[in-house]
Order: structure tokens, then C-alpha cells, then sequence
């Protein structure tokens, strides 16, 4: 049994978003580092297009609006990242402060994207967008706690 599918983080996330990560994996060759936060933390962000697509079930009208927003918002998380100094295979030890500094920071990029969704998003796609930023703020919760 692969680590993947131990991880309560994976049997949550939706059908598609998974068969998406998988065929990544098995159509790059790839495999799973563990080192950081894990190349699979990473390629979740890997290609915005497909999964918000998919989980959002995004129109074309839409996908022109919001994937720039949320593209914006993969950069911006990517900086506070960096900031902290995260990186793909960096994960660097954080004092109790400096890990609430991350997650407010991380929570408030969150916050502004969906603000920024409410006018192209029907409450459905919303509500999903909610819990596809709750699904991943708990796997970085958990993986950053773990460190």
C-alpha cells in the first residue's frame, strides 16, 4: 500500500482531482518526494487550469475570469512561502510564532481569492472553492506539524 493512499488527506479529496494527480504521476514517471513538504504537496498546484476546472466545474466564460485570480493567488502563497523559506525539497524550522505568522498569512491569500471569486462563482462553485482551500490548508497544517 503506497503512502498516498494511507493518507486521510487522499481518500477526501473528489474522484477527479485524484485522477488528475495520478495520471501526473504515472504520465511524468515521477515519484513522490518526501522531503520538504513532498513534491505531492507541490504538484497539487502543479496545473491550476485542470483541477479548479474540474472542482469548480468552470465554464469557458468563467475559466477567462478566474483562473488569472486564482493563478495570482498560486503566486502570492508561493512568495509567503519563500518568505519563510519553503521551497520544493526546503523545509525549514519555524519557531510556534513565525508557523502562526505563515498560516494567517496563507489564510488571509486564501480569503482575498475567494472575495475575489464571489462575482464569478455561483454559491455551488463557492461553496467547493471553500473546501478545496480547506482540504489543502489541513494537508499543510498537518504536514507542517509534523516538521
Amino acid at each position: 500500500m503506497s503512502p498516498e493512499s494511507r493518507d486521510p488527506f487522499w481518500s477526501s479529496l473528489s474522484a477527479a482531482l485524484f485522477a488528475l494527480l495520478l495520471f501526473t504521476v504515472v504520465s511524468t514517471g515521477k515519484a513522490v518526494d518526501t522531503s520538504g513538504l513532498g513534491a505531492d504537496f507541490w504538484e497539487k498546484y502543479d496545473d491550476i487550469t485542470d483541477w479548479a476546472t474540474l472542482r469548480l466545474q468552470l465554464t469557458p466564460e468563467q475559466e477567462e475570469k478566474a483562473l488569472p485570480l486564482l493563478q495570482e493567488s498560486f503566486e502570492k502563497k508561493l512568495a509567503i512561502l519563500k518568505e519563510y523559506g519553503f521551497d520544493k525539497s526546503v523545509m525549514p524550522e519555524l519557531t510556534a510564532d513565525q508557523k502562526k505568522e505563515l498560516v494567517a498569512k496563507i489564510l488571509a491569500a486564501r480569503a482575498a481569492t475567494r472575495a475575489g471569486m464571489a462575482s464569478i462563482l455561483n454559491p455551488e462553485q463557492l461553496e467547493e472553492l471553500k473546501k478545496i482551500q480547506q482540504e489543502f490548508h489541513e494537508e499543510f497544517q498537518r504536514r507542517l506539524a509534523e516538521h
